[in-house]
C-alpha cells in the first residue's frame, strides 16, 4: 500500500481483511476507495453493496450509491437483483417488477431463490396495495403471477415454495368481489401444509412465514382451534430457537461464490426466530383469538 496508494485491489482485499479477521470499522472505508479508484470495477461495486448490506446500512443510502451507477447495474446479474432488492424495501414495488420482467437473469449455483423472492415480494406488495383501495380483479391477477416464474428470471419454482400466501390474498380477493365459494376455495388452499416451522440456513431452504397466512385462512373458514395452533406454532418454534448456537454443517449445500464478505448465521437465525415470533404475535392480534 505505501509503494502503491492508488491500487485499487489493494483496498478491496484490506476490506475483505478487515471485516472477516480484523476490525470491521475499517472495511467500509476501505471498499469505498477501491471504488473510487476503478469506478468502471462493477465487481467492486456490487462487494460494496454486499458488505454495506452485511453492516445495516440505511437502505436509501444504499439505494443512492447503486443508482448513481446505473450504467454499470445491468452488467452484472447480482448487482441488478441488489438493486432490485432495496426498490423493494423502499417500497418502489412496481420499479422492482418493471426490472424484473424486463432483464434476463443467469442464476449462479448457491444463489437460487433470491430473484424468485423478489419477483414474489413485489407481487405481493402490488397485490396486497390493490385489495386495500378495493381494485380486487387486480389483486387476483397480481397474487396469480406468483404461482409460476417468467423465463427470464433463471430459475423454476421450486416444489417446496408454498403458495399459502398467494392463495390467501386471492381469496379476500374473491370475497371482496362476492363470490364466496371461490374465495372459500382459496382460503381451503391456503389454509394446506405443515404446521410446524422449520430452520432456516442454507440457500434453498424455505422459510416458515407461510403458516402466518395459513393461520389467516383457517380463520377465514372458522376453524379457529387450527388458526391459533398456527399462529402458537410460530411463536413456540421462535421462542425455543432463538437462543440456540448455530454453524454451517461440513457437508452444507453450496454457497455464493460471489459473498467474499462472510455471513452471520447466527445473526441470521436469530433474525428469522424473531420474525416468527412477530408473524405469530401478529395472527392471533389481527384475527382476536
Amino acid at each position: 500500500m505505501k509503494e502503491q496508494p492508488d491500487l485499487a485491489p489493494a483496498h478491496r482485499n484490506l476490506s475483505v481483511a478487515y471485516y472477516n479477521h480484523g476490525d470491521r470499522s475499517l472495511a467500509a472505508g476501505e471498499i469505498a476507495e477501491a471504488v473510487r479508484l476503478e469506478p468502471g470495477n462493477s465487481r467492486f461495486l456490487l462487494e460494496q453493496e454486499q458488505l454495506l448490506k452485511r453492516l445495516d446500512r440505511p437502505v436509501k443510502k444504499r439505494l443512492d450509491i447503486l443508482e448513481a451507477r446505473r450504467d454499470l447495474l445491468p452488467d452484472r446479474y447480482a448487482l441488478m437483483l441488489a438493486w432490485i432488492s432495496l426498490l423493494n424495501r423502499d417500497g418502489q414495488h412496481e420499479k422492482a417488477l418493471e426490472l424484473l420482467m424486463n432483464y434476463t437473469f443467469h442464476v449462479w449455483e448457491g444463489g437460487e431463490g433470491k430473484v424468485a423472492d423478489e419477483y414474489r415480494n413485489a407481487l405481493f406488495a402490488l397485490a396486497e396495495k390493490a385489495l386495500s383501495a378495493g381494485r380486487a380483479e387486480e389483486a387476483v391477477a397480481l397474487a396469480s403471477r406468483t404461482l409460476s416464474y417468467p423465463a427470464n428470471l433463471g430459475e423454476g419454482k421450486l416444489d417446496n415454495v408454498p403458495d399459502n400466501r398467494a392463495y390467501y390474498c386471492i381469496g379476500c380477493a374473491y370475497r371482496l368481489l362476492g363470490n364466496q365459494s371461490k374465495a372459500a376455495e382459496c382460503f381451503t388452499r391456503a389454509s394446506e401444509g405443515s404446521q410446524v416451522p422449520e430452520p432456516v440456513r442454507y440457500y434453498n431452504d424455505q422459510p416458515s412465514d407461510y403458516i402466518y397466512y395459513q393461520g389467516l385462512a383457517f380463520h377465514e373458514l372458522g376453524n379457529d382451534e387450527s388458526a391459533k395452533k398456527s399462529f402458537h406454532q410460530l411463536i413456540i418454534f421462535g421462542e425455543r430457537h432463538l437462543f440456540d448456537k448455530v454453524d454451517y454443517d461440513f457437508f452444507a449445500v453450496s454457497m455464493p461464490e460471489l459473498e467474499v464478505y462472510q455471513d452471520d448465521i447466527q445473526k441470521r437465525s436469530d433474525d428469522y426466530c424473531r420474525r416468527l415470533i412477530a408473524l405469530g404475535r401478529r395472527g392471533l392480534q389481527e384475527t382476536g383469538l
